[in-house]
């Protein structure tokens, strides 16, 4: 097939975690031989890299390099408002974006269009799908869900791709369903969870990464990755940490990720008295991710529904974490409790809960065996039916589903 996507994040530079997951789906789909055009948006970070036989196409859609903030994940302020300055912004990129895909789509011939995310892809893809005639998917990975759900003109545009798409997928069953009640059809609608490169996992070395951040060889490692946003809950993983530290007074507490909330998740910690024990650790390179979660003898994803109604749709840290046979705790929540089966391949508890979590934690690190059996489990589970090239069969199927009407 040739396919052309239309997505609002794909990494700008090697080890970028924005839009990773895209780019994952991206090369596996070639590697089964089908061609992937990328349209993009220009973001000043973007630099050359090998894109694994995937043709990305960039435009430009701001008058100046500061003002490209509307994708890769800059739109919201902390994953819970839209920053000010972006609505002003999207009538020039979805202008720009559709300029660039209509170009490529007569161009090249696409047999399908497919828009990532439900706005402002999915409309974007669906205004393309019209103009060549050509079926459309599109794809909903988390935010753009709660932006729908926040803002009825992004709703209303939503619905038309909706109605205008062969297939909808959707990460998680709790994202289909919230789709499915803003008038989304329920025939068209599948869960596609993501997937994970599981020959990059379980192989990771992690003694480098605590001499980087000195800690010893021996001491045991709590981890959590990922964008220092509300909806990560790592607020919560902080204070259920102030309780472990009791009992366990070796341990350490590791923060990877950039984001809005660093400095308020640093005086969370300070305030506690265990700032010492807890390492914050900035930007961590997609590259690096295999020995950074072998560093870790305890992965958390500790997820909440913010404030504002926003949650994670299916963490991809989850995933990466289960395959490097890592015993996850994770919270109860979204699509998590759809891929790790509590007390055969992790642990659920509820979200924001910190003493529950506390409790989990404590229960991993008292127990040798029972982490490795869950970090074993957890791996062959990811390989039985996470692996990239599993997700890309999938969704192959689901575009022949669109292709045949």
């Amino acid at each position: 097939m040739k396919l052309l996507w239309i997505t609002s994040s794909y990494p700008r530079f090697a080890g970028d975690g924005a839009g990773s997951f895209i780019a994952s789906l991206a090369r596996a789909l070639v590697t089964l031989g089908h061609q992937v055009d990328v349209v993009a948006p220009y973001d000043p970070a973007v630099e050359p890299y090998d894109l694994g036989g995937v043709g990305v196409h960039r435009f430009r859609y701001a008058p100046s390099e500061a003002l490209h903030l509307a994708g890769h994940g800059r739109a919201l302020h902390s994953d819970q408002r839209m920053k000010w300055v972006v609505p002003a912004l999207m009538p020039g990129y979805c202008l720009a974006a559709a300029r660039t895909a209509r170009r490529l789509a007569r161009a090249g011939n696409h047999d399908l269009i497919h828009g990532h995310w439900a706005v402002p892809g999915g409309p974007i893809a669906a205004s393309v799908a019209v103009h060549v005639g050509k079926p459309l998917v599109v794809s909903m990975h988390g935010s753009d869900v709660f932006v729908i759900e926040h803002n009825r003109l992004y709703a209303a545009v939503a619905r038309r791709a909706f109605e205008r798409a062969e297939r909808v997928t959707a990460c998680s069953e709790d994202l289909r369903t919230r789709a499915i009640g803003m008038g989304l059809s329920k025939d068209k609608t599948v869960r596609l969870p993501y997937g994970v490169d599981t020959a990059r996992y379980g192989q990771g070395e992690g003694q480098a990464q605590r001499e980087r951040l000195g800690i010893p060889s021996d001491a045991p490692v709590m981890g959590a990755l990922g964008r220092l946003v509300a909806k990560k809950g790592f607020g919560t993983l902080i204070e259920a940490f102030s309780t472990v530290i009791d009992a366990h007074p070796e341990a350490y507490c590791v923060i990877g990720g950039e984001g809005d909330l660093g400095q308020e998740l640093r005086e969370i910690a300070e305030r506690m008295g265990i700032r010492e024990r807890v390492r914050f650790q900035g930007h961590v390179g997609w590259q690096d991710t295999p020995d950074w979660l072998a560093m870790c003898d305890i992965m958390t994803v500790p997820s909440v529904i913010d404030a504002n109604g926003n949650v994670d749709g299916l963490p991809n840290v989850l995933l990466e974490s289960m395959a490097s046979g890592r015993p996850v705790i994770g919270s109860d929540v979204a699509g998590i409790p759809s891929v790790i089966d509590d007390g055969r391949n992790g642990l659920l508890c509820p979200p924001g809960d910190a003493e529950a979590l506390a409790e989990r934690l404590g229960l991993l690190l008292d127990d040798a065996a029972l982490r490795r059996r869950l970090g074993e489990q957890a791996r062959a589970d990811m390989l039985a039916a996470y692996d990239w090239s599993t997700i890309a069969e999938r969704m192959v199927e689901i575009y022949q589903q669109a292709l045949d009407g």
